[in-house]
């Protein structure tokens, strides 16, 4: 078996989702690569970023062999690794990835080089709007995470829906992310800073996790019309380093309702003020169907199938009588694994394959569309919205169009929250 390198520039490897990205590629070289027939590749992290003494320490605590602040610079180390194929791979803050993105794809050659993306692909579909053009125009090989879908619980879910028939189901997701004016050191600076104000974000709850509408999809099928609601609960927040205070003004909750065309009813709460009960962590999914339940997150899953729970009569609820609901489920094998480590396994067989890759730019846009909706049903206090004025790629927007990030409804305030 011969082994090939090839070079993957992390673009924001110090944030958050860069040092996922890093650290999923170390797995799949520490695994032997990713086999294509007989051969292995062999990705090789390239870190690449704008503070060069943050990039320095980041590179000494995490063993990166090589990273640079010169954009050029970086792709020439990844050429010198292989001269074929090189992937790029942006992980920059949500709110300046358009501008990065534009400037970064024009140093790019479409002839070797496959573009990956963390999502959301843009902070609207405006602007994602002109990356997918750009991408497609350049005949890249490209993709966008959408990870959850390859989490253990998730595949597993998907392959027993079929046998539970689903009829309705209830999406949670969140924890509680401080707002760091505690003493507890704990909650402060769970999430980033950029998180929580709209220049910088492009958006709160509801763009950042746009995982929403792939799941969803991917689990029912397309959506008919969808419904929301969203709030502001916590207004002010403390820096992550130091003690200065942030004036939130975007959204951190959300509730969505989701109409499939498949019959399903999805119900789903996002919410970053929710203390986990949940054996399967942050993400919980309850789908009821006409042969039995599945209950599952991203590493567990459970089922309990038709009439296998004890029966429950009226005058047995009257009366009190303890019953250990919990006893009568049945937990499913689903294995293990590293979403993101799939992921860009499979990316890079598509380059080097020449194919295209199954979750792409134009996908990934699809749901910024659908989370364009979300804002503004959640604008219209909870208006139904029908997929015939869903935005999907290729349709454009005017050019004086301003996104819904409920500017209106939600703004800053120094009131006690």
């Amino acid at each position: 078996m011969a082994d090939m390198k090839i070079g993957v520039v992390l673009h924001g490897v110090t944030g958050r989702m860069g040092d996922v990205a890093h650290r999923a590629l170390r797995a799949i070289a520490e695994a032997g690569g990713v086999r294509i027939g007989d051969d292995a590749v062999v990705p090789v992290p390239i870190g690449l970023g704008r503070d060069g003494d943050k990039l320095a320490h980041y590179a000494r605590e995490s063993g990166l062999e090589a990273s640079f602040t010169d954009p050029e610079a970086a792709l020439e180390h990844a050429k010198r690794v292989n001269r074929n194929f090189q992937v790029y791979h942006n992980s920059v803050a949500t709110g300046p990835r358009h501008g990065v993105m534009m400037a970064m794809l024009p140093l790019l050659d479409p002839a070797t080089t496959g573009v990956f993306c963390e999502k959301p692909v843009a902070a609207s579909y405006a602007e994602g709007w002109d990356i997918v053009r750009e991408l497609e125009r350049g005949g890249f090989v490209h993709g966008v995470v959408h990870d959850m879908l390859e989490a253990p619980g998730i595949r597993k879910a998907r392959q027993l829906l079929p046998l539970v028939k689903p009829l309705h189901c209830q999406m949670m997701f969140g924890y509680e992310v401080g707002d760091g004016l505690s003493s507890n050191a704990d909650f402060r600076g769970q999430r980033p800073d950029f998180n929580w104000a709209l220049a910088t974000s492009g958006g709160g709850i509801i763009l950042d996790m746009c995982h929403e509408a792939y799941l969803s999809s991917a689990l029912f099928g397309a959506t008919e019309r969808l419904s929301a609601i969203s709030r502001l609960f916590t207004r002010q927040r403390r820096a992550a380093e130091t003690d200065a205070l942030i004036e939130c003004d975007v959204e951190d909750y959300v509730s969505v309702r989701r109409e499939h065309t498949s019959g399903v009813v999805n119900t789903s709460t996002w919410t970053w003020l929710r203390r986990v009960n949940s054996e399967f962590g942050p993400l919980e999914i309850t789908v009821e169907g006409r042969n039995g339940t599945l209950v599952f997150g991203l590493h567990g899953i459970k089922v309990q199938w038709k009439e296998a729970a004890p029966a429950l009569h009226w005058k047995d609820s009257l009366r009190g009588e303890p019953i250990d609901w919990r006893y009568y489920w049945e937990y499913v094998e689903a294995g293990d694994g590293n979403p993101f480590a799939v992921e860009l396994e499979r990316f890079i067989r598509c380059l080097v394959q020449r194919e295209p890759y199954p979750y792409d730019a134009a996908r990934a846009l699809d749901w910024l569309g659908e989370v364009e909706a979300i804002y503004e049903s959640a604008a219209r206090d909870g208006t139904p919205i029908t997929h015939d004025r869903f935005l999907h790629y290729p349709d454009r927007v005017p050019a004086d169009w301003v996104p819904q990030r409920l500017q209106s409804r939600i703004g800053p305030s120094t009131d006690e929250a």
